[in-house]
């Protein structure tokens, strides 16, 4: 029986062929295991997990992004930056991981210790400060694949972001604090971000906006694209996706803790009008007090806040406070020199009235009366003006008991 010395080299072809197909097509159709399957897809000879999906296609790697916030913690002034807790899933098409009638399952779940070989996204938030993965009692992060090769993978995170606040109306302001999720390694050219379609943020049913902060509230929060580079000087653009969330101080806690305070103090001030002109330690005490303790109040109000160079409006409500609690100390020392020098005025009037009756006593009986009026304006005579008669005499009226006594005892004599 002759053979035809072609057919070696036609069935090594037909075996290298068949090969290629099982490769190409995977395991045979039908239930297949999971762990097989899972074994198959990620196997690293036909599964390369250091380049996007799309690399040698040249068409860029669409990510599809979704924020689940577990909590939003705390908003510091001080540090300018704020502090959340959510998960971060992602979405995007990987066709090496196509495993469509292969088996049964609607998806297959990946342990953490095999998504080492799966390609992820390089996120990273750029205006992140401190952030932390949670592993206890296991990573916090899951990967599901699905059969039309669409991949899922969603990773818990801890993060403290940085929020450039502008406090010129503190404590009467509200405040925008971004969130921005970048790709670090590969530019707009191999992957691009978008955010999800109909929830691309979404708050936990535990978590209530308006009371989940204490001095807060999430009032809005937009998301949107923000494509960018690194160096203002680099042409390649990065992914880049933004959510902002908009902040309402609640204005109650700064009523009850600074505004009824300080109102109280100026009032406190105040009392001192109502002391008696002579009672000089009282007022100077209440005075300096409530000095004191404005300027302590504003002090601890200001060592919340970072030192910036621009004017609050808590500074200009401190200042005003301090304004009318000082007035109320000057109002006292201009009234306390007034009355001293009214005082050495009346002395001034006894001195003269007494030696122009001893010059002439009975000229008392000569001097016309005056009304009430020429009485309460002897206070404003000048010395000077004292040396004629008619003044002194307005000044006997409102000495009448000590020129009649005087007269008394002349005419006795």
């Amino acid at each position: 029986m002759n053979y035809s010395p072609c057919l070696p080299v036609m069935v090594v072809a037909l075996v290298f062929f068949l090969t290629d197909m099982v490769d190409c097509i995977g395991p045979s159709s039908g239930n297949q295991t999971r762990l097989s399957l899972l074994t198959y897809l990620l196997d690293t000879e036909r599964y390369d997990s250091r380049v996007p999906p799309e690399y040698e296609k040249n068409v860029p790697t669409k990510i599809t992004i979704r924020v689940h916030l577990l909590s939003f913690d705390s908003v510091s002034e001080t540090r300018m930056d704020y502090s959340v807790e959510l998960f971060l899933t992602q979405e995007w098409r990987d066709e090496r991981l196509h495993f469509a009638n292969q088996t049964d399952s609607k998806w297959l779940e990946v342990d953490s210790k095999m998504m080492n070989v799966v390609w992820v996204p390089d996120v990273y938030f750029r205006n992140e400060k401190s952030g932390s993965f949670h592993d206890v009692t296991v990573p916090n992060k899951f990967m599901h694949l699905y059969p039309g090769g669409r991949v899922v993978y969603s990773v818990r995170l801890s993060l403290t972001l940085n929020c450039r606040m502008k406090l010129a109306k503190y404590p009467l302001d509200t405040q925008v604090c971004p969130m921005l999720i970048q790709s670090y390694t590969y530019t707009t050219e191999n992957v691009v971000f978008f955010w999800h379609p109909t929830k691309p943020m979404v708050f936990d049913d535990e978590m209530t906006p308006q009371t989940e902060l204490p001095q807060f509230s999430i009032v809005a929060n937009k998301t949107d694209t923000c494509e960018t580079t690194k160096d203002s000087n680099e042409e390649p653009t990065f992914a880049c996706i933004i959510a902002k969330f908009t902040l309402q101080r609640d204005i109650r806690y700064y009523i009850i803790q600074i505004y009824v305070p300080s109102i109280l103090i100026v009032a406190l001030s105040w009392v001192s009008f109502w002391l008696d002109l002579e009672a000089i330690p009282a007022r100077v005490s209440l005075g300096v007090l409530t000095v004191l303790t404005l300027n302590t109040h504003g002090s601890t109000i200001q060592a919340a806040l970072p030192k910036v160079s621009y004017i609050k409006a808590i500074d200009v409500w401190v200042v005003s406070c301090l304004i009318f609690v000082f007035a109320a100390l000057l109002e006292f020392a201009y009234v306390n020199v007034l009355a001293r020098r009214g005082d050495k005025e009346l002395g001034m009037v006894q001195v003269l009235a007494t030696s122009q009756l001893q010059r002439d006593p009975f000229q008392v009986e000569a001097c016309p009366v005056q009304s009430s009026s020429c009485a309460l304006n002897s206070y404003t005579q000048t010395p000077h003006a004292l040396s004629s008669s008619a003044c002194t005499c307005r000044h006997l009226f409102r000495l009448p008991s000590l020129a009649f006594e005087m007269r008394g005892s002349i005419q006795n004599s």
